[in-house]
């Protein structure tokens, strides 16, 4: 068997999230693009590494694939284990994992992992950093009357309103919904992030496994006001996609549809998660949904020093600019 016939296995034992799974893989990386270690003894898998590889002129990353948050190790854990054994394992495996890693002779490794990894000391060990970053995750969807007190009052405010201006109805054209996202790009002056070839066979891939979702909230006159596209694995909903049309964004159906969008985690007994973002202004907003701020690690190492000193020259030469 090869390393991804066994990975498909390992996937059907262990949670796996929906961005390190191999079909999302396919899709997002194109097959001959991606591979994964895995961490093998006795004939067992208990340990995997998803990765993508992408070329940069003439350097070699293993790097973050488009429409993917996360990817990184994913380990086999046995219940009941104690906390010692589990780190002195997590450590075996991430050492052979940087092993790995340098034999492949790239040029930078970075990779984000799922925040339910916590202990990257081992990386640390080797010679790697990490970033902290943050997403926003609603874990407990069921109640919907005490989520709702759990968002703030001016946002309630603002759902409520939503649902004045627009209802909310799903949607099934893929075009339509590429073509009305990249409008909000365009409005801030940015070049949409994936093609639309992308988003054609990433929804088509999500619909066929049956975990992915557009939203739309119209008006009276079936305008679309905002737009919405979650996507969810075993344990959590997703907000992957989504804002208000520039010319409705005074409206707030985005915060509505947002809203929505958590209805169907509590509905299927999902986690809600909001993605993400370091930008100011974006986590204040995932803020007043009630989630919880945990936190994630994007984990590097530069093995080339050339990129290690053009990385120093520019921070340098953004240090004199200021």
């Amino acid at each position: 068997m090869t390393n991804k016939e066994k990975y498909f296995q390992f996937c059907d034992e262990v949670y796996v999230p929906i961005y390190s799974k191999p079909w999302w893989m396919d899709v997002v990386c194109q097959p001959e693009n991606w591979d994964v270690w895995l961490y093998e003894s006795g004939g067992s898998t208990f340990a995997a590494m998803p990765y993508y590889m992408e070329t940069r002129g003439t350097y070699k990353y293993i790097t973050k694939a488009p429409l993917t948050q996360n990817n990184g190790i994913i380990f086999k854990i046995n219940n009941g284990i104690k906390l010692e054994t589990l780190a002195k394992f997590q450590e075996h495996v991430i050492d052979a994992a940087n092993g790995f890693i340098e034999s492949l002779g790239i040029d930078v490794y970075e990779q984000q992992y799922h925040y339910s990894f916590d202990n990257w000391l081992p990386f640390f060990w080797n010679g790697y950093t990490a970033l902290t970053r943050y997403t926003y995750v609603i874990n407990e969807t069921l109640d919907t009357e005490e989520m709702w007190k759990n968002i703030s009052s001016s946002y309630r405010n603002l759902i409520r309103k939503g649902y004045k201006m627009a209802e909310v109805c799903e949607g099934e054209n893929a075009d339509e919904f590429w073509h009305l996202h990249k409008k909000i790009f365009e409005k801030q002056g940015l070049v949409c992030p994936f093609s639309y070839e992308l988003w054609i066979k990433l929804y088509n891939s999500c619909i066929q496994h049956n975990c992915g979702k557009i939203l739309y909230a119209k008006d009276k006159e079936k305008n679309i006001l905002s737009i919405l596209f979650l996507i969810w694995d075993e344990q959590s909903v997703y907000h992957l996609l989504g804002g208000s049309m520039p010319e409705h964004q005074h409206l707030q159906t985005y915060n509505m549809l947002t809203w929505e969008g958590i209805k169907v985690a509590s509905q299927m007994g999902l986690k809600y998660d909001f993605e993400g973002s370091v930008i100011k202004r974006i986590s204040k907003s995932m803020r007043q949904f009630g989630g919880k701020p945990m936190p994630y690690f994007r984990i590097r190492k530069v093995f080339n020093p050339n990129i290690v000193q053009a990385e120093a020259e520019n921070q340098i030469r953004a240090m004199n600019e200021k």
